[in-house]
């Protein structure tokens, strides 16, 4: 048996697994080099499985179920992870039978489970505040949750200060927040916005009608605005000159941009208002600071035109396997995947040919789905 026949055999015995540690001690699972928190996870899965539980039949059921689909330990970790949040009797297996039946990738069932917590009132909103950390090896942190329009200006303002721009961004962010804090403050101001925003047409009459205060949109910085918001801030020309219209195609993709003056920023405002954030999945760096990525590579033919271009953030621009057909040998490190455009949409096509999308809640925002 090979290394990857032993890696499929330990990701489909999950419920074997969980149920032959059921009852151990986890100092008796570390005997063998495993993590001591990683074996009290393990047992503590295990007792939420095979242990005492409010909803018996259902836990058998689910448990059924879960040893049928041949379900990964880390698969299961993930639905009590959510499912534990959930404190009414009875809830918490009910969502875990759920999750156990939802067909679908890791990735859409722990998106799904998000939402289902949050639909059952599991998830406290984060609130309004400041953190101060204690002192750590003479460093202290400082950590601030505010209203999304506020953090965005703030960063907004901090990035056009940054000179030294082969630093680390984080490096950089923080030398410019000290001489805002430390200078005399007249470099506190509101940026003006050139974030590109996907309406559909609909929402788009809402909107410009006066009637869209409840409409809720996705912008090109990884934010949402609501209909109000944009009219507002239309009104006091943080929106930019102009407004652009874009055109797409439900198939195609993005087709033409109007009142664009050049065609380098006509081309990067449709791929902004398509792919408000990095399409990559898991990626959360927003269309703003992201770069214009050929999905066919221009150096191998691709063309520069609407339907070919994308936008990635640094990191996966680079790791994006331009040549999927090259020969294997001359490949510097092995392929990751790469974008490419299936039905009119972005997604990245891995390495054994399966599509995937980002589940980032900014990205089904994007002009493509809107049409």
């Amino acid at each position: 048996m090979n290394g990857r026949q032993l890696l499929d055999l330990f990701n489909t015995s999950g419920i074997t697994i969980l149920h032959a540690i059921h009852e151990c001690s986890p100092y008796a699972l570390t005997s063998g080099g495993m993590k001591l928190a990683t074996a009290k996870n393990y047992v503590k899965l295990a007792d939420v499985l095979f242990g005492t539980a409010d909803s018996p039949r259902i836990q058998r059921e689910a448990v059924a179920l879960a040893d049928e689909r041949k379900l990964s330990i880390e698969f299961l970790d993930m639905v009590n992870k959510h499912a534990k949040k959930l404190k009414a009797r009875g809830a918490a297996w009910k969502l875990r039978a759920e999750l156990i039946a939802y067909e679908g990738s890791f990735e859409e069932v722990d998106a799904h489970a998000k939402k289902r917590v949050t639909e059952e009132g599991g998830d406290k909103p984060k609130q309004p505040g400041m953190k101060i950390g204690r002192v750590v090896d003479g460093l202290r942190t400082l950590s601030l949750t505010a209203d999304q329009r506020k953090i965005t200006d703030l960063e907004k303002t901090l990035d056009a200060a940054i000179t030294d721009t082969d630093k680390p961004r984080s490096e950089a962010l923080l030398e410019a927040f000290w001489d805002f804090i430390e200078g005399d403050g007249t470099g506190l101001i509101t940026p003006e916005y050139k974030t590109v925003i996907a309406l559909g047409l609909e929402q788009s009459e809402q909107v410009f009608g006066g009637t869209g205060d409840d409409v809720t949109v996705g912008a090109s910085d990884g934010t949402t605005l609501t209909g109000a918001e944009i009219v507002n801030a239309a009104m006091e020309g943080a929106l930019g000159d102009k407004l652009y219209v874009g055109l797409f195609h439900p198939t195609a993709g993005p087709v033409n941009l109007y009142e664009a003056r050049f065609a380098s920023d006509k081309l990067r405002t449709l791929a902004m208002a398509e792919n408000l954030v990095c399409p990559w999945p898991d990626c959360n760096v927003p269309a703003d600071r992201c770069q214009v990525h050929h999905i066919d590579a221009h150096k191998h033919g691709g063309h520069t035109k609407p339907s070919n271009l994308t936008m990635l953030c640094k990191y996966h621009n680079g790791v994006n396997d331009d040549a999927p057909n090259g020969p294997r040998k001359k490949r510097k490190r092995s392929s990751r995947g790469r974008m490419r455009r299936h039905r009119g949409k972005v997604r990245l096509q891995t390495p054994v040919g399966k599509l995937v999308g980002n589940t980032h809640h900014v990205s089904s925002m994007g002009a493509m789905n809107l049409i």
